[in-house]
């Protein structure tokens, strides 16, 4: 059987759960095997149809807000002669907002965008400094890691054993490790075989696209049916 950790449309798994039991009946031998590859296509379905993180983060993942930590302004006297207007205000950018994550880090953002006539400098309004603030340092470095974290699945039921050499390097932030995330399990027990697919990254539903997973169940449906009946009909030809 193949199980799978969260409700899926009933009709894909109803589909799904005859052609296994289909296969159990006409060539129990192969059971095992092709239990192994329908959870391996529902992973590979369920990676194609993962969207892939924009550029920078979305805007109920940080906070960005004026710094109170001193210095809250760097002035312009020593660039701009006798000038002591603020050039540079420090904000704080809180990233990764409601997960064991969070943290806070603080930047310098220009408060003066150009020199206008007669060389007096063009000041910008905050709503222009948080957008360069975030435009700069609001980017996602981990924009693949949803579609990535199928494959560690995959490869952990093709094994039928935990992996342990999934690529994966922590940068200094990071508190905890994705792949302890994500599991995926195969074993044969008696009378056939049994999978897991497990994911539970707390971003992995928002990466995934509307109706994906009974999508993803039907695909390997359909490929697993399409193997089943060119297996038959190459027997039938010897």
């Amino acid at each position: 059987m193949v199980d799978v950790s969260i409700d899926i449309d009933q009709a894909a798994v109803s589909r799904l759960a005859g052609i296994l039991d289909a296969i159990q009946r006409e060539t129990p031998r192969r059971l095992a095997t092709e239990t192994r590859r329908a959870a391996i296509y529902i992973c590979q379905s369920l990676r194609a149809r993962t969207k892939k993180a924009p550029k920078r983060a979305r805007p109920n993942e940080y906070r960005a807000e004026p710094s109170n930590v001193p210095p809250r302004y760097i002035h312009g006297r020593y660039f701009y002669a006798g000038e002591g207007r603020p050039l540079l205000r420090r904000w704080s950018l809180t990233r990764k907002l409601g997960t064991p994550d969070q943290y806070t880090k603080h930047y310098y953002v220009y408060t003066k965008a150009k020199r206008g006539r007669g060389g007096r400098m063009i000041g910008k309004s905050p709503a222009q400094e948080r957008r360069e603030l975030v435009r700069n340092h609001g980017g996602i470095s981990r924009a693949g890691l949803a579609k990535t974290s199928w494959g560690w699945v995959m490869k952990q039921i093709y094994n039928a054993e935990p992996v342990t050499d999934m690529v994966w390097k922590k940068t200094k932030r990071e508190r905890r490790d994705p792949r302890n995330y994500v599991k995926g399990i195969f074993k044969r027990v008696a009378g056939g075989a049994f999978a897991e697919i497990r994911n539970s990254l707390d971003y992995i539903m928002d990466a995934l696209r509307p109706g994906a997973l009974a999508e993803a169940v039907d695909a390997a449906s359909k490929r697993l049916e399409y193997n089943v009946v060119n297996n038959i009909e190459r027997m039938a030809a010897k």
